[in-house]
Parts: C-alpha cells; sequence; structure tokens
C-alpha cells in the first residue's frame, strides 16, 4: 500500500515553527516512502478564519522548499481541499452514522451546555456532555425535528469498554470509554465539527499516516470510533512531541513571536530552520547535526522520534544559521541576500544598486564569517556604501593600541597614508597588503595595533568592524586614501 500523509491546518493566522515540523516531519516520511503528501485546509469553524493565511501558508511552504504533492495549488483527485466545499460528503456520511445507530441529535440549547459545563467546574468532574438527549424516544426527537428545533447531531460511544489504537511513537494506548466525551459531529449551522470532518476526509483521500503533535492524543479515541463505526480502515498514528521555549514553556504567541514568516523576515534561511527542527525530538543517532533536506529524507525515522517535549532556542537556530552562510560560495550568498532584500528591505537593496558587484562580493567575503541571520548584512554593510560618520573622538583614540590621544592618531593615520600614497607599495591582494603595512610600521619601530587600531576606525567608524587590512583591501587604495584625509582634516 502507498504512503499517504497530509498537513490539515486550520486557517486562522500564520505558521507556527511547530506545525512547520510537523509538516517537516510528513514530507521526510513520505518522501522516504516514495508516497504522496497533501495538503487539506480545514475551515469548518468559520468564525475563526483570517483573511490571507492561507496565502501566507502556501508562500511559507514554498519559501522553504516543502511542496504538496497534492492540494489547492496542484489538484489531484482527491479534492476539493477545503472542507467548506465538502459540506455534500459530510451530510451523506452524518445521514449514514444516524442510520446505523451511531449517532444522534441533540437539542440542548447553548444556555443549559454552559451551565452544564459550569456545575461541572464547581465540582471539580470533568467537563463532558450528560447524555441527556442520547435516550430521547424516536418519537420524541422526530417531534422536536418536526418543530424546526435546532440541534447538533453527536457521537454515541459505546458504554463500558476501552478503545485502544497503537501509536507508532508512543506505543500503545488505551482510554476507558467512560472518559470520551460525546463529541458533537455536526453544528447547527450544517458545518461538520473537526473531529467528523477529519475522519471523513482521511479515509476518503487514502491518508494511510497520521503525524501530528501530541496533543491530540486525547482526541484520538473519538477518531478511532468513527473509523470502527464506518468500518473503515484506520491510519497509522503518530503524536510527536510539542515544542518548548527554554524554560519550560509552551511555545506560543504569548511566550514570543513564532511563526514561520517572522525567522524568515529575521532571516533565517530556510535549510537553517529546517536543519534545526528536524532534531527538536528526533533522534539521528550520530554525533553530526548537518543534514540538507534529501540527507533528512535518507535518515530520517519516526522510530526515533523522542516521547519528550523538545525545547526551541532561537540561539541554538542562529549556529545553524551561521554554518550555512559561512558554507555557501559568496556569489550564490549574495543572489540569496538579493532576493530577501527584495522581499523585506527593498529600500536597502535600492540605496545600494549602483555598488559594484565585484565590490559587494568582496565585502561579503569577508563578513559572511561574522554573520549569524541574514539581517546582519545590514547593519555590518552601511559603512561600505555611505560615507562614515563624523570623527567619534573616544573611539579613535585608545590607550590600549598605544594611542592615547588625537595626536598620536593623527601621526599613525599619517603613517597609513604615507604607505597608500607610495605608488610603488603592491597594494593588490590581502597578503601584498598585509606584508607591506607590517614590514613599514616595523619599519618606523611602531606597534601594529598602534597604527592599525586609528586606520580601521577612520576607515569604518565603528566600534566593530573587519581589521583595518582587510578594510583597505575592499575599499581599495582610493577609497582608503580619501576618507583618511576626511579624518585627518577632522583632527
Amino acid at each position: 500500500m502507498s504512503i499517504v500523509t497530509r498537513f490539515a491546518p486550520s486557517p486562522t493566522g500564520y505558521v507556527h515553527i511547530g506545525s512547520l515540523r510537523t509538516v517537516l516531519y510528513n514530507y521526510l516520511y513520505t518522501k522516504q516512502n516514495d508516497g504522496k503528501f497533501m495538503l487539506r485546509i480545514e475551515d469548518t469553524d468559520q468564525t475563526r478564519l483570517v483573511e490571507g493565511s492561507v496565502e501566507n501558508l502556501m508562500q511559507v511552504l514554498a519559501s522553504v522548499g516543502l511542496i504538496p504533492d497534492e492540494g489547492p495549488n496542484n489538484p489531484g483527485d482527491k479534492g476539493p481541499y477545503f472542507q467548506s466545499e465538502r459540506l455534500d460528503i459530510y451530510q451523506e456520511y452524518i445521514k449514514k452514522l444516524l442510520d446505523d445507530d451511531k449517532a444522534y441529535y441533540c437539542f440542548c440549547s447553548s444556555k443549559r451546555l454552559t451551565q452544564l459545563r459550569e456545575e461541572q467546574q464547581s465540582l471539580g468532574l470533568p467537563t463532558k456532555y450528560d447524555k441527556k438527549c442520547r435516550f430521547c424516544s424516536p418519537e420524541e426527537t422526530q417531534e422536536k425535528l418536526d418543530a424546526k428545533q435546532p440541534y447538533t447531531i453527536r457521537l454515541k460511544v459505546p458504554e463500558n469498554t476501552e478503545i485502544s489504537f497503537v501509536d507508532a511513537v508512543k506505543g500503545k494506548i488505551t482510554i476507558p470509554s467512560k472518559d470520551v466525551d460525546e463529541q458533537v459531529l455536526m453544528k447547527t449551522d450544517g458545518f461538520p465539527t473537526y473531529h467528523f470532518a477529519v475522519v471523513v476526509d482521511d479515509h476518503l483521500m487514502g491518508v494511510t499516516d497520521i503525524i501530528r503533535w501530541d496533543e491530540w492524543v486525547p482526541s484520538t479515541p473519538k477518531h478511532v470510533l468513527l473509523y470502527q463505526a464506518f468500518d473503515w480502515q484506520m491510519p497509522t498514528f503518530s503524536h510527536v512531541p510539542p515544542l518548548l521555549w527554554a524554560g519550560w514553556k509552551k511555545l506560543s504567541k504569548r511566550t514570543g513571536d513564532v511563526s514561520v514568516e517572522s525567522f524568515l523576515q529575521k532571516w533565517f534561511l530556510p535549510e537553517a530552520i529546517l536543519n534545526y527542527i528536524s532534531l527538536l525530538g528526533w533522534n539521528p543517532k550520530t554525533t553530526e547535526e548537518i543534514f540538507s533536506l534529501s540527507e533528512l529524507i535518507e535518515r530520517f525515522k519516526l522510530s526515533d522520534v523522542h516521547k519528550a517535549w523538545a525545547i526551541f532556542e532561537e540561539e541554538r537556530m542562529e549556529w545553524f544559521n551561521a554554518h550555512y552562510i559561512k558554507s555557501y560560495e559568496t556569489a550564490t550568498l549574495w543572489n540569496k541576500i538579493k532576493t530577501y532584500l527584495g522581499r523585506y528591505d527593498s529600500e536597502y537593496l535600492e540605496e545600494i544598486k549602483d555598488a559594484p558587484e565585484d565590490y559587494i562580493l568582496k565585502i561579503l567575503d569577508e563578513l559572511k564569517t561574522r554573520m549569524k541571520k541574514l539581517e546582519d548584512f545590514k547593519p555590518l554593510t552601511q559603512f561600505f556604501f555611505h560615507d562614515v560618520a563624523d570623527l567619534d573622538s573616544d573611539l579613535i583614540v585608545n590607550p590600549k593600541m598605544k594611542v592615547a590621544s588625537l595626536a598620536e592618531a593623527k601621526k599613525s593615520l599619517q603613517v597609513t597614508l604615507d604607505i597608500l600614497e607610495n605608488r610603488e607599495n603592491k597594494l593588490e591582494t590581502p597578503e601584498e597588503i598585509k606584508n607591506t603595512f607590517i614590514e613599514e610600521i616595523k619599519n618606523r619601530e611602531m606597534k601594529n595595533g598602534q597604527v592599525l587600531w586609528p586606520t580601521r576606525v577612520a576607515l569604518s567608524m565603528e566600534q566593530f568592524s573587519p581589521w583595518a587590512l582587510e578594510l583597505i583591501f575592499i575599499f581599495g587604495r582610493e577609497k582608503s586614501i580619501e576618507r583618511i584625509q576626511k579624518v585627518l582634516k577632522q583632527i
């Protein structure tokens, strides 16, 4: 039997980083088994829909390279892919449950249900439906239907039995039927609830494996009962541990911005995001940590997914991101940065559009080892494209570097200027620049830092930047002379 998995989100907002890990695990398992990965939109709760969330979902999946094999954007033969477009299907199957006495009409008002819930809470009891309408006679039920009383349709849970299923991650799970609520399957507005629609859709779409967060474990017995009621073959359930912040706080919007889009806007690379979150709950049984998507497909095993919750740390993901940034060829990295600038900071892309590409590549070749995220590119590079600020005396004077006064800084800068203006000095390569400066500084009986500290500050006017000789190589002789002269005039 061919493997079929699915991701079935509700369009109620952004794509959560934890949801992306669920997508990734579904995707890896499917591709590893030459199966089909499907996308379905569960929009039956019309009150919670957020405009644009479906489009955001599609864009995020495309951005990270997890493209469904079948779904709204690439339909196959299992559609429609929006539950709101499948209402006739649900009506057909809810009728079958009613006819087979596996479900029943419930005419309880929302006021009564609220009172019931409050009473149970005040007594410290589980909040469940008390089955009042389950025992209505057929005649009483028909009388209420004829009177057009509003109703829902509930699942009829077998009494005095146990409901069991085997979870591929957690093992066998058994729950007494007395602990299972008689779930609403069809709401008063004619829309199905999640619990009913998900089972019907998964069966009709041929889903063989359901991989989702373990917060769905308590709901699974209801789904098992529905599979049994229809006499359908159950899929394999795999409930993976949720993600937590450091400090064991639940990963939620209340504790931090956890949307995938926000991490992309911070300019995390998709491959770094996927690599990092793949390891949150999965043990590759190796000391290796860096895996490409193709390597993850080859190595991933559901049996190696942990039962315990995993800790998400943005700082740790930065380490992965920095690794990928360093590993790129500089030209490839610049193409990625241009793409991100075009999407998230088009103003800066416009500012630097006239800079020669070879100049930018020299900058990036030096800075990529300092970058943790692509957003670091802008603050690290602005002084390369714009005139530096006025002289900061407190910055250029540095007693530790034997530059105790502006007069000494001026003397050191004059040394740099003399070296740069001497056309006999070969200053084309980093090696030539290094050898020339080290030799000249030694000949003048000065310390390297004594000359190179004020030179670095004059060229960048930044507290932190590449070292002076790297800056001279990037700027070139003429631009370096221009900046040194400007600072000398200010001194």
